[in-house]
């Protein structure tokens, strides 16, 4: 079976940053559009509660909260998604979309050696 898809990345006006594949059923329960992923994955509470603070503050500074370091917040991110999709596994591809200008090639180099099977980035 080909692996469910998974997009990790923020979003105006959302506080959450996982999208699924709304034509396809989750593999862990078999529903389809599946919303607030985050709390449905088989994935760690520690890595689900990092994530949600994640999508939380990227949504304040769409709201107007501009104190965030736009290059680290690209950086969280790109390191959550690669570990969201370690607890993963196979069943699953995740696709970790940059936010912010530049930070692709300031942070695609530092996992270049460090394979990641399923993820990828743009």
């Amino acid at each position: 079976m080909k692996p469910y898809r998974i997009r990790f990345m923020s979003e105006v006006c959302c506080d959450f940053a996982l999208w699924g594949d709304a034509a396809r059923p989750l593999p862990v329960n078999g529903e389809y559009d599946v919303e607030d992923l985050e709390h449905v994955l088989p994935i760690s509470e520690d890595l689900r509660s990092r994530i949600l603070a994640w999508a939380e503050r990227y949504y304040r500074y769409d709201g107007g909260d501009r104190d965030l370091d736009v290059s680290d917040f690209d950086g969280r991110g790109m390191f959550l998604s690669r570990e969201l999709q370690h607890e993963l596994g196979p069943a699953y591809k995740v696709h970790y979309f940059f936010s912010f200008a530049g930070s692709r090639a300031k942070w695609l180099p530092t996992v270049a050696g460090e394979p990641c099977p399923g993820w990828s980035a743009s």
